[in-house]
């Protein structure tokens, strides 16, 4: 991850995300090993006054999963912690 321009790579492939991609992404690495909450992914990503799905969370989740894992299905990074939220282990 390249905070200075926004970016992450994979195998020196620069992985194109949406600004909201990146933001979560980002606060899920910054807080590597620590399950974190949906609410507090919608708290720092859309802000606590945001009025809508709450699976949002859960399809940004899907996507990014698309573009940085080898298989999305069976997660080696960006895992689900059944019952509270996501962790990110590198």
């Amino acid at each position: 991850m390249d905070k200075s321009n926004n970016t992450i790579s994979k195998n020196n492939q620069l992985i194109n995300l949406t600004p909201t991609e990146f933001e979560l992404i980002k606060f899920l690495m910054e807080n590597e090993n620590q399950p974190i909450s949906r609410d507090q992914l919608l708290d720092h990503v859309w802000g606590q006054s945001f009025v809508g799905d709450l699976k949002i969370v859960d399809v940004n989740i899907r996507r990014i999963r698309k573009k940085i894992e080898d298989c999305p299905s069976d997660p080696q990074f960006l895992k689900t912690y059944w019952g509270i939220g996501y962790i990110w282990k590198r």
